[in-house]
C-alpha cells in the first residue's frame, strides 16, 4: 500500500508540474508574439535569437519530461507486476483450498459408504431352541447385523486357523466364499478409500513441502479411517493380505499407513502368520 501511496503522490506531483510548465511556455510564448508581430522580420529574428539559450531549455526540459514519464511508466509496470503475481499466489491459494475441500467431500462421502455397508451386512444362523420341551431339538434363527456378523464369520474362520497353522489362505479363501457378498464390497470399498488418499495431491509447490509433512498429512486421514474399522475387522484385513486377494495392491498400503496397528494379538492364530506382513504395518508412526 505505501508503494501505491507512495507511487500517485508522485504521479500527481509530476502531472501538476507538466501543467505549470506547459502553461508558462505558452504563455511566454503568447507574450513575446503579441509584442513582437508589429516588428519587421529583421527585428524579430534578432530579438529571437537573444533568447537561444532558452530554447535550449525548453528542449531540455522537454527531455526530462520524457524520461521522468519512462520512469513513471516503468514504475507502474513493475507495480502491475507485483499485483499480478500477488494475484496468481492468492488464486493458487484457492485453487488448493477448493483441492482439499474436494478430496474431503470424496472421501467422508466414501467414509459414509463404508458404514452402509458393515452396518447392512446381515447373516442368519440357527442355535437350539432354549427350554425346548419336545422330543426333537428345536432350532431357532438369529440374525445379526453390521460389526456382529464380522465378528461371527471371523469366528468360525478362526477355529479352522488353529487347527493347520500352514493353510491360513486356503482356510481363508474358504469362509470368504461363504461370506463372498459382504467381503468382497467390503474389501474394495476399503481399498479405494486408502488408494485415493495416497494419491492425494495436497499442495501445488511440491519442492517446496517435505515430503515427511505431505506423509503426516495422509497418514492423519488414514488413522480417521483405521478409528472407525472394528476389532474383527481388522482380524478379516489382516488375514486378506495373506492372500492373493490381497497381497497385489491391499497389502502394500496396509503396511505403508501402519493400518494394523491396534489389532488384537490374540486374533493371529499364529506368531508365523504374523511375520508374513511386514512389521511396518504393526508399528505406530509418530504422528507429531
Amino acid at each position: 500500500m505505501s508503494k501505491n501511496h507512495s507511487l500517485k503522490a508522485f504521479k500527481d506531483n509530476f502531472i501538476l508540474i507538466t501543467i505549470i510548465v506547459i502553461s508558462l511556455i505558452v504563455g511566454l510564448w503568447l507574450i513575446t508574439y503579441f509584442m513582437l508581430k508589429d516588428y519587421p522580420a529583421t527585428d524579430r529574428g534578432t530579438f529571437g535569437d537573444m533568447f537561444g539559450s532558452i530554447n535550449a531549455l525548453y528542449s531540455g526540459l522537454a527531455l526530462a519530461g520524457i524520461m521522468l514519464s519512462i520512469l513513471l511508466q516503468r514504475s507502474e509496470i513493475k507495480l502491475q507486476s507485483e499485483e499480478l503475481k500477488e494475484t496468481r499466489r492468492e488464486f493458487q491459494t484457492q485453487n488448493e483450498t477448493l483441492k482439499i475441500q474436494r478430496f474431503e467431500n470424496i472421501f467422508f462421502n466414501l467414509l459414509t459408504q463404508y458404514h452402509t455397508i458393515v452396518n447392512s451386512t446381515v447373516e442368519n444362523y440357527y442355535k437350539p431352541r432354549e427350554n425346548s420341551h419336545s422330543i426333537t431339538q428345536d432350532y431357532e434363527m438369529v440374525v445379526i447385523n453390521g460389526c456382529d456378523a464380522f465378528t461371527f464369520h471371523f469366528k468360525q474362520m478362526y477355529l479352522d486357523l488353529q487347527k493347520n497353522e500352514d493353510n491360513c489362505e486356503e482356510i481363508f479363501n474358504k469362509h470368504y466364499d461363504i461370506f463372498e457378498n459382504d467381503l468382497g464390497h467390503y474389501f474394495r470399498t476399503l481399498y479405494r478409500i486408502i488408494k485415493i488418499v495416497d494419491e492425494a495431491d495436497f499442495f501445488y509447490e511440491k519442492s517446496k513441502t517435505n515430503e515427511n509433512e505431505i506423509f503426516k498429512i495422509k497418514y492423519m486421514y488414514v488413522s480417521i479411517l483405521r478409528s472407525q474399522v472394528s476389532d474383527y475387522e481388522l482380524a478379516w484385513i489382516f488375514y486378506n493380505c495373506l492372500t492373493e486377494k490381497g497381497s497385489k495392491k491391499f497389502k502394500d498400503l496396509i503396511e505403508k499407513y501402519s493400518f494394523l496397528k491396534n489389532i488384537r494379538p490374540e486374533l493371529i492364530a499364529f506368531d508365523s502368520h504374523r511375520k508374513l506382513l511386514n512389521q511396518s504395518a504393526f508399528i505406530t508412526i509418530s504422528e507429531n
